[in-house]
C-alpha cells in the first residue's frame, strides 16, 4: 500500500495471506480499515489484536471476514447498455470480420468475474451472434476472480432470481431450466466459460485477448496499481482488441494515450500504440 499500515494491522493482514494466500495488503487502506470494522462490531471488539485473536480461534470466522472484503454484487447483463454496446460496436463487426475459414477465432476475458453472471451473460451473447454457426468457432472465455467461494459458484452455474434484476427470467429462458425454483444454466452456455482463480496483481496475464472486462473491480485498488493492471491489459490485449471498464473506473495520465475510446459512455475502449513500459505492483 501507499498508505502506512499500523503494526496491529499488518499482523492481521499476514495471518489472512498464511491462511487462505490472500494478501489484503493490496486493497486501500481504508476500504480495509473499513470492512475489518464492520466485522470487528459483530464482534464486540475494537482493536485489531483482540479481532486476531477471534479468527485464530473461530475460523469460520475468516470465511465471514473474506465475504465481505471480496464484494460480488453482480447479475445478468448489469448495466444493458454496456452490453448492447458490446453486441453492436464490438461483437458484431468482430464476428463479420473473422467469419472466413481459419479467422473464425475469439478470446474474452471476464476478469473479476465474482459468481459468473458477467461471463455467462457475455456466453448468451455469444449464442445469441452466432446463432447455428457457433459450432465452428474457436471461443474461449475466460473467467477469473481471486475469491474462491464465489468461484465455485460460478461453476455451478445455479442461480436465483436475485441474478436477474436487469433482464427478466423470462427474456433468457432458453438458457436456463428451472428446477425447485432456481435457475440452471444449460450445458451450451456453461461449457463456453472457464473459471481460474487469478490475482490482478501477482499473476501472469492472459495474451492475445480480443476483448477484457473489467468492471468495478479497481475500486478496491490503489491509482499507482490501476497504471499497472491497465498496463497488463494492454499487453494482454491483441492489437485494436477492446478493454470494458467500470462507469467509475477512468483512465488518466500517459497510460490513457494507449487506448482509444469506442463507446466513451459506456467505458469501451480500444488498444492503441505499441508496448507500453510495466512496473511491478506496489503492495506493501
Amino acid at each position: 500500500m501507499e498508505e502506512h499500515t499500523p503494526p496491529e494491522l499488518e499482523l492481521l493482514l499476514r495471518y489472512i495471506a498464511q491462511e487462505r494466500g490472500i494478501d489484503c495488503r493490496k486493497y486501500k487502506i481504508n476500504f480495509l480499515e473499513r470492512r475489518l470494522a464492520s466485522r470487528m462490531r459483530a464482534h464486540h471488539v475494537s482493536d485489531y489484536q483482540s479481532y486476531l485473536y477471534i479468527l485464530k480461534k473461530h475460523p469460520e470466522e475468516l470465511d465471514a471476514l473474506l465475504d465481505n472484503l471480496t464484494i460480488n454484487l453482480t447479475y445478468f447483463f448489469r448495466d444493458q447498455s454496456v452490453f448492447e454496446a458490446l453486441r453492436k460496436e464490438v461483437l458484431a463487426p468482430l464476428i463479420r470480420e473473422r467469419d472466413h475459414p481459419g479467422r473464425r477465432q475469439l478470446r474474452l476475458w471476464s476478469a473479476g468475474c465474482a459468481t459468473g453472471e458477467e461471463p455467462y451473460s457475455l456466453a448468451i451473447l455469444l449464442h445469441q451472434l452466432l446463432g447455428a454457426g457457433l459450432p465452428h468457432w474457436d471461443i474461449t472465455l475466460l473467467a477469473t476472480d481471486l475469491d474462491e467461494k464465489a468461484l465455485a459458484k460460478a461453476r455451478a452455474g445455479v442461480y436465483d432470481a436475485f441474478s436477474f434484476r436487469e433482464v427478466s427470467a423470462q427474456e433468457l429462458s432458453p438458457y436456463f431450466t428451472i428446477q425447485n425454483g432456481r435457475y440452471h444454466l444449460v450445458p451450451e452456455v456453461k461449457s463456453l466459460v472457464t473459471f481460474q482463480r487469478h490475482d490482478l496483481l501477482g499473476d501472469s496475464y492472459p495474451a492475445n485477448m480480443d476483448v477484457i472486462l473489467c468492471r468495478n473491480v479497481l475500486i478496491y485498488f490503489t491509482r499507482e496499481q490501476h497504471d499497472y493492471i491497465f498496463t497488463m491489459f494492454h499487453r494482454a490485449l491483441k492489437d485494436g482488441g477492446v478493454l470494458v471498464t467500470g462507469k467509475t473506473e477512468i483512465m488518466l495520465g500517459p497510460l490513457a494515450a494507449c487506448f482509444k475510446a469506442v463507446n466513451l459512455r459506456e467505458h469501451i475502449y480500444r488498444k492503441v500504440g505499441g508496448a507500453v513500459p510495466s512496473r511491478p505492483p506496489a503492495s506493501s
